[in-house]
């Protein structure tokens, strides 16, 4: 499952967002909050964390998405219990407070959470270092406890699929905006990335399905071509396309060939028949006695039959 997590300072604004997603937005879980509106809940929050000086940022924010590829959807409760185990892994316990907020607006439904990291007595639980890989560790703990698809799991599955793909369309294509069409047909977009000295110094593939501008700000979907494998780089990739491009104009050079060879040859093919049917016709023509001694012969048998 996609996840994040951070650490931050924040206003009520992120509490009204949370509770919003427009108008689609329900809440699934709190802990120790009275209040039922966002500004009161964040007051309350706020009253806790300033029981510890020290901690500046002290509320964790993040997501957790869920994608198709766990193979059936989750029910709400289910939902919540994958986030909340997963926060109780990083420090987060029953003395802390905390909402969360099922989202519905997009494809894919995701949870949002909003801890306050100081607890009420005043100790801050959670530490901040490395917490977005803590968290995510945590999330596919409780994945595979539950016998579901982690996200490096599923990552794995998307970023082979892609390689197929790519290697498929590169046998054929002649450059990149070839490259990119063919892509396109089988479900994927390509993104390339730019820069004056080598023109063409990167890609990024996604999938068309997993493409979603409501989180792109947060995550961006698909991968590196670094990350989906070590065995082709993009400078290989355009030695590819340009054999690709000569190999095209040589098959063009040798059916040009073939065709003046095949016109040649029906063209001397031709003037041979002209020539036979021209000697046959002369033939043709050609009388069927000529000698003068023929002629003589038979006037002297008729002059004896007299």
């Amino acid at each position: 499952m996609n996840n994040s997590a951070t650490t931050r300072t924040i206003t009520k604004i992120a509490l009204e967002y949370n509770g919003n997603d427009k108008g689609t937005a329900e809440m699934v879980a709190s802990n120790c909050l009275l209040s039922s509106t966002s500004e009161g809940q964040f007051l309350e929050m706020k009253t806790v964390a300033d029981r510890n000086t020290n901690v500046k940022k002290w509320a964790l924010t993040g997501y957790i998405s869920q994608p198709d590829e766990i193979g059936r959807k989750l029910t709400d409760e289910e939902f919540t219990e994958i986030a909340t185990k997963a926060l109780e892994k990083i420090g987060v316990s029953d003395k802390n407070q905390f909402r969360l907020d099922i989202h519905n607006s997009t494809k894919q439904k995701h949870i949002h959470f909003i801890v306050n990291r100081i607890d009420i007595s005043g100790k801050c639980t959670v530490k901040s270092h490395d917490v977005g890989r803590r968290f995510g560790e945590a999330v596919r703990e409780v994945c595979k406890e539950k016998g579901l698809l982690t996200d490096v799991e599923i990552g794995i599955q998307k970023k082979a699929e892609m390689l197929k793909n790519l290697k498929e369309s590169l046998k054929t294509a002649k450059n990149f905006d070839e490259l990119i069409f063919k892509m396109k047909e089988r479900g994927f977009e390509i993104q390339l990335s730019k820069n004056v000295k080598d023109g063409v110094s990167g890609m990024r593939i996604v999938m068309e399905k997993d493409k979603n501008p409501n989180t792109d700000r947060i995550y961006k979907a698909g991968y590196k071509l670094s990350e989906i494998t070590n065995k082709l780089k993009i400078a290989e990739i355009k030695v590819i396309l340009n054999e690709n491009k000569e190999r095209k104009l040589d098959d063009e050079t040798v059916f040009s060939e073939n065709s003046n060879q095949e016109n040649n040859g029906n063209i001397q093919k031709n003037n041979s028949v002209i020539s036979e049917v021209g000697k046959a016709i002369e033939q043709f023509l050609k009388p069927t006695y000529t000698s003068n001694s023929d002629d003589e012969l038979l006037k002297k048998k008729k002059w004896k039959s007299r």
